[in-house]
């Protein structure tokens, strides 16, 4: 089983702050590890592809590489020996920005702005459902827009967001990205340079997506690196082909689309997004997502 893991904030987070999902704070991410290294034997990525029926094996991943998140995992991380894969996007080395829906969750959860129009239509961020509400509107006109990049920057000339927003939600330093270099424990995967819907790009702009991010990655931290994470989870055939190309030996999705007949170019992966330990052991064992499709079977 590979878990997957975005943000981790602080203990001190206000209890009512919200982000795209609910806030996973540091006591609760380590609540999760120490209740999995009791029942299971969390391997790093490259032992759990070595196993034929990694049945009771885990392997930690993160998406996006937060440098925030980073400095608070990595040391707990250190200290019990945890292993863990950060897929890393590289933009923000460039032109200090946001991912692009890193900047619409920031705009619409941190509240710097009571109201936003979306499409000619305001919209108030005076609660969590209307911020909720905002962002997923935003997030799906987005993806409708066929350029997510550039339909954010145009929001961010009309809603630019504080330099101490900015820097919360920051991708890894170059500093960070060294250190990879200098411990076995914890390693480097793709992610694309700038986070794009692979599918709304050419077979060539995602081989340059991920070389670019590949070498970016490898030359900062002077070592290999060799796998990969789709953003999002969204790929196409064209995706696992560049994937090959570029040079990454494995690719984690989240639900697999099985479009290969090599699977570890699809791993599925669990995604984390509650802070309760209850929920995160039905997610462990199955439950949620058998629950989940209940309830749109039936629904």
């Amino acid at each position: 089983m590979i878990l997957l893991y975005h943000l981790i904030f602080p203990d001190s987070t206000p209890k009512n702050a919200r982000n795209a999902g609910k806030i996973i704070r540091l006591s609760a991410f380590k609540k999760h590890i120490c209740w999995l290294s009791k029942h299971y034997e969390i391997v790093s990525l490259n032992n759990y592809l070595k196993e034929t029926h990694p049945h009771d094996k885990v392997t930690i991943t993160f998406d996006d590489g937060y440098e925030k998140s980073f400095d608070l995992v990595s040391p707990f991380l250190l200290e019990n020996q945890i292993p863990a894969t950060f897929f890393v996007n590289t933009s923000h080395l460039q032109d200090g920005r946001l991912l692009w829906f890193v900047y619409f969750n920031a705009l619409c959860f941190e509240k710097v702005y009571p109201e936003i129009t979306i499409d000619g239509n305001i919209y108030l961020l005076d609660s969590q459902r209307a911020c909720l509400f905002s962002w997923r509107s935003l997030i799906s006109l987005a993806r409708l827009s066929g350029d997510a990049i550039g339909f954010s920057r145009n929001y961010a000339k009309n809603y630019p967001l504080p330099d101490q927003i900015i820097e919360k939600y920051l991708g890894l330093t170059t500093e960070q990205l060294s250190s990879f270099g200098k411990q076995n424990l914890l390693e480097l995967g793709g992610h694309t340079n700038s986070h794009p819907f692979l599918d709304h790009i050419t077979p060539q702009e995602q081989v340059d997506e991920m070389e670019k991010n590949k070498q970016l990655l490898e030359d900062i931290s002077s070592k290999p690196v060799d796998y990969f994470a789709y953003p999002g989870g969204i790929y196409d055939e064209c995706s696992i082909m560049s994937v090959k190309k570029v040079g990454f030996t494995a690719a984690c999705a989240v639900k697999p689309y099985y479009l290969s007949e090599e699977s570890r170019f699809e791993l599925p992966r669990v995604d984390i997004y509650s802070p309760a330990l209850w929920k995160f052991k039905l997610k462990i064992f199955g439950v949620g997502d058998a629950l989940q499709q209940m309830r749109s079977k039936f629904a």
